[in-house]
């Protein structure tokens, strides 16, 4: 993932480099999503998506296990876009309904956790100690 990100912000630190209407009406037709990004920075966000995706296909994990990481933290952000991309490519990856189902409830029971041990004000040494961290 880092690699990814420093990909984008050298791309950034260059400067987003101007296109075409010729080039610009080629890039949203390689992919709509490209229309959410304004026209000066359109290849260079198309370049970081078309790196950023190859995570579920050429990184340290399956594409089944990206997927599944994706709907869970779709489900924790509450992404309706994201859960309704992520589950439809996750079926496609092979994914049963009962991963997405345990998928969902990973994300639940952390923010559930989450929320408990914040609101209890628990504390990070507190619960290094139990974890026997440090």
């Amino acid at each position: 993932m880092k690699r990814f990100f420093l990909l984008f912000l050298f791309a950034s630190s260059l400067g987003f480099s101007q296109i075409s209407d010729e080039e610009y009406k080629s890039l949203l037709e390689k992919s709509p999503f490209n229309q959410m990004y304004p026209k000066f920075m359109a290849k260079d966000a198309a370049a970081y998506f078309t790196e950023w995706n190859k995570l579920f296909t050429e990184g340290p994990i399956t594409t089944k296990e990206a997927r599944i990481a994706a709907i869970s933290a779709s489900a924790a952000m509450r992404c309706e876009y994201c859960i309704t991309a992520q589950v439809h490519m996750a079926k496609a990856a092979g994914v049963s309904d009962d991963e997405i189902k345990a998928a969902i409830q990973v994300a639940a029971e952390v923010a559930r956790f989450s929320t408990l041990l914040y609101g209890n004000e628990f504390g990070q040494q507190k619960l290094k100690n139990i974890l026997g961290v440090e």
